[in-house]
């Protein structure tokens, strides 16, 4: 579950959240939609701490974001992000791309790790494309390989 109360984030004078709020469930799939500019990425950003908020509270699973003893990065390994611009490694496989996280982070084994990256390759429909390179896929499919790497390395639960 993800409460977000009263939110704020400045950039200097540039006030990009004001007092947001929002709650997610569990299984619960939510659109963050906007302008260019109106603050959704720096909304998702918050969520997992990859960028500070000056007022309010972010509490995912229990855990309060903003609180200094809070684990931000055991925080992570159980909440995945789709960013704008997918963020894939280009000299990486499809595979190695979506099992890098539960290897290094996780410590999984690779065997382990491949087993279940191909099973949401299946699931997004992407599975014969496992041993491209992300040039050789167009931005939806690489968009798709993204979501797989967020449900993947996050123990299911993507943002």
């Amino acid at each position: 579950m993800i409460d977000i109360t009263n939110v704020s984030k400045a950039y200097g004078h540039f006030q990009v959240l004001d007092n947001c709020r929002a709650k997610v469930n569990r299984g619960e799939v939510v659109v963050v939609c906007g302008p260019s500019g109106s603050g959704k990425s720096t909304l998702i950003k918050t969520v997992n701490g990859l960028e500070p908020f000056q007022g309010g509270r972010i509490v995912v699973n229990g855990q309060s974001v903003g609180d200094r003893k809070t684990d931000l990065s055991k925080l992570r390994s159980k909440v995945g992000m789709v960013f704008q611009h997918f963020e894939l490694f280009p000299h990486l496989t499809i595979t190695e791309n979506i099992t890098l996280a539960e290897i290094k982070v996780l410590g999984r084994s690779k065997d382990e790790a491949t087993a279940k990256g191909l099973k949401l390759l299946d699931r997004v429909g992407l599975r014969a494309h496992a041993e491209k390179y992300p040039a050789q896929l167009s931005g939806g499919q690489q968009q798709r390989v993204a979501i797989a790497r967020a449900i993947h390395g996050s123990r299911g639960h993507a943002v």
